[in-house]
């Protein structure tokens, strides 16, 4: 049997960001973000500012966690502009409105992985974890 343990991304030195104008959701987010081990976590209110913040790190971002429905350009528009850029960066979308339209017009924009809102600090893990590949 060969262990897998040594080949766990260290959450600690990754960059994540979080886009999310709901204050309860951004702190579901980034409390179970925090309980992966990440440590590097920035917030955005809008995907506007999302994009900023991800310029000025130039890039150097592991994980994106976005709300779909946000101010200034909404998570499908913020994914899209990520994708021209970062085709690989992994982008999970939070929706309070998981509808057909909305599975198929994300995995079109090459969402990684959506959960719908409310969601739980496990549900956000198990994605995580899925598209890391644990």
């Amino acid at each position: 049997m060969t262990d897998h343990s040594s080949m766990r991304p260290n959450f600690a030195e990754y960059q994540v960001i979080v886009a999310e104008d709901e204050p309860m959701a951004t702190k579901l987010a980034q409390g179970a973000l925090k309980l992966m081990g990440f440590r590097r976590i920035f917030h955005a209110a809008d995907g506007l500012k999302a994009l900023k913040l991800l310029k000025e790190l130039n890039g150097d971002v592991q994980l994106i966690v976005s709300d779909w429905n946000m101010p200034e350009i909404n998570g499908l528009e913020f994914l899209r502009a990520v994708r021209k850029t970062y085709p690989n960066m992994r982008f999970v979308m939070l929706t309070g409105n998981a509808n057909k339209d909305f599975v198929i017009a994300a995995r079109q924009y090459g969402v990684d992985a959506y959960i719908a809102k409310p969601f739980t600090p496990d549900q956000l893990r198990q994605k995580v974890e899925t598209i890391f590949r644990l």
